[in-house]
């Protein structure tokens, strides 16, 4: 199974710089896409990261004073800020404040991604792929070498003639999305009205689920697949 940022995010040693520039790709896009107070926070924790934080040390500590200036904000705005940034799990308190020492941050890497998620088609298939644990999108494997099994599943996919059909169409409608989500899954068991689909990672999982189902449904009721549920476990 692929590993993604959200399976751990390391900043630290090899790939530390990579996951770096991920995570900080993951705040921009929610920032130019999103919108409202989630888009604000995203830009301005981005420049917070960027400027501020303390990479080997897993935190940062700046004064309301200094955030003002840096955010063109005044200092009410920033405690406001801050406690949004606080109630939606992005930082959390890692050293209260006292006198003479301002309070110390940390950042929750995985909850912060877990915001940007719905946007990470828009920077590529590959960065939504690398990002989530997936296989990045690859070339075609030629026809002389035999592929082994990722995992194992109650069934083969070649078994099952209805996943097969369903899996062009999708792969037709959008390739890139196919490569980086749907060529993911493996059919469990299908029996009846019900399609069971296995994923590499609970996060594929989830992430198919909630952005890809009624893709999936419109494409099998396209091939004449009236399934009454499809069902994504990890």
């Amino acid at each position: 199974m692929s590993r993604g940022l959200l399976d751990t995010v390391t900043v630290t040693g090899p790939g530390a710089a990579s996951a770096k520039y991920d995570v900080l790709s993951a705040l921009l896009v929610l920032a130019t896409q999103g919108e409202g107070v989630e888009a604000r926070l995203a830009l301005r924790l981005s420049l917070l990261i960027t400027a501020r934080y303390n990479w080997r040390r897993g935190h940062f500590a700046v004064g309301q004073k200094e955030l003002a200036r840096m955010w063109g904000v005044t200092e009410r705005t920033v405690k406001r800020e801050m406690a949004e940034l606080r109630g939606r799990g992005w930082i959390t308190v890692d050293i209260p404040a006292a006198r003479g020492r301002v309070a110390s941050y940390k950042i929750d890497f995985n909850t912060v991604l877990r915001s940007t998620a719905p946007f990470w088609d828009a920077v590529g298939p590959d960065f939504a792929a690398r990002v989530a644990g997936a296989p990045e999108p690859a070339e075609e494997v030629p026809s002389n070498v035999v592929p082994l099994p990722s995992r194992s599943v109650s069934l083969s996919n070649q078994d099952i003639p209805e996943w097969l059909a369903i899996a062009a169409r999708l792969k037709e409608q959008d390739p890139k999305i196919y490569n980086a989500w749907f060529a993911q899954l493996d059919v469990f068991d299908c029996q009846g009205d019900v399609l069971r689909l296995v994923a590499p990672s609970r996060f594929v999982s989830d992430y198919v689920r909630t952005h890809f189902l009624s893709r999936l449904m419109t494409a099998a009721l396209a091939e004449g697949h009236k399934f009454e549920k499809i069902e994504i476990q990890p």
